[in-house]
């Protein structure tokens, strides 16, 4: 039986039925932006360092000021120190965000090995201290996002939600892979059927969901309190009005046309450009684009293209020029709006 979290009174802020990950190098501000326009109830932060606020790194500043005046929205921190992680949390606090999340899931060898991510599950006690100064810290409302364990021989995902449970977190946030798995294989929903069996605080379900199909039966065989998308939403903002109506009248929006879908990546590079400057904002977007024409006709010419133009103008030149030259049908031929997901 789970330890009973030590707060009578819950935080007002609760987590929607469907939200976006918070992942390294992709969900910056202007991707943050893009999926609220499109129906996203809940945007996270990329990953900051506690340390790196506390200690005033330029960089980690900069990611932390870039959500300022973002609503709703919840920033994610990652560390092992308590004192930073204090200092974090309130510093965050006073932004004015809905909540603080505790990375506890990222398996790079380079965050594991300073104990931090997924390497400070591996060490319960000092879990228990940072998590306690992170509730002393705030009254906002904290969550953790946590994966099964190191790997299959070392599961600990009900320990680590008992410890964030008892610790006063408002919430788990669980992708249902070990650490070894990464980024592939198939997550394990069942585990995540498991901890929302044992836990009283919401658990909220990651992993292998990519459209309204998938989110439905990860509702319905794990009973979860609200599903966490990643990779399901590159280059597709439109999944969340998708999953979002689906739920709510079992129907399935129509897809979007390449009309509205480059309409979308163009006023994405325009918040990227806006955000970061125009070299740095073209340069990081290469990817998204790659994501936002997967499965059209000629698309490795035009990424072949794109990524030898350094200009706002050059680029949005070259993707009207390109979409000039592909049917509409091209996108329900391919299945590109809606990515197969996996069987259950």
């Amino acid at each position: 039986m789970a330890v009973k979290p030590p707060r009578p009174r819950k935080s007002d802020f609760q987590f929607p039925r469907v939200m976006l990950a918070p992942v390294a190098g992709v969900t910056d501000r202007a991707t943050r932006e893009i999926a609220r326009s499109h129906g996203c109830p809940l945007t996270f932060s990329e990953l900051i360092s506690a340390r790196g606020l506390r200690e005033a790194n330029g960089g980690t500043w900069r990611m932390l000021r870039e959500c300022q005046g973002e609503h709703p929205l919840v920033v994610q921190i990652f560390g092992h120190e308590p004192e930073s992680i204090s200092e974090a949390t309130r510093l965050v606090s006073d932004q004015g965000v809905e909540g603080i999340n505790l990375n506890l899931g990222c398996p790079v060898k380079k965050v594991f090995k300073n104990k931090s991510g997924c390497g400070l599950t591996v060490f319960p006690t000092e879990l228990v201290y940072v998590l306690r100064a992170m509730r002393k810290a705030t009254e906002c409302h904290l969550s953790v996002k946590i994966r099964a364990g190191v790997n299959h021989k070392s599961l600990n995902y009900k320990m680590i939600g008992d410890i964030a449970q008892g610790e006063g977190c408002d919430a788990v946030i669980f992708h249902a892979r070990t650490r070894l798995m990464g980024f592939g294989g198939e997550a394990q929903w069942e585990w995540i059927q498991d901890l929302k069996e044992y836990l009283d605080i919401p658990v909220i379900g990651n992993g292998d969901v990519v459209d309204a199909l998938s989110a439905r039966r990860m509702f319905e065989q794990t009973g979860c309190d609200g599903v966490m998308i990643a990779r399901g939403a590159y280059g597709n903002p439109w999944i969340f009005r998708e999953i979002l109506e689906y739920l709510d009248t079992g129907i399935i929006p129509p897809p979007p046309t390449l009309e509205e879908r480059l309409s979308t990546l163009i006023r994405h590079l325009r918040l990227a450009v806006e955000w970061k400057g125009e070299q740095k904002g073209i340069l990081e977007m290469r990817k998204q684009i790659g994501w936002y024409i997967k499965g059209y006709r000629n698309v490795r010419p035009l990424r072949d293209q794109i990524n030898r133009l350094e200009t706002l103008s050059g680029v949005i030149e070259t993707l009207q020029e390109w979409a000039a030259t592909n049917p509409e049908e091209e996108a329900a031929e391919s299945g590109l709006a809606r990515p197969s997901s996996p069987g259950r």
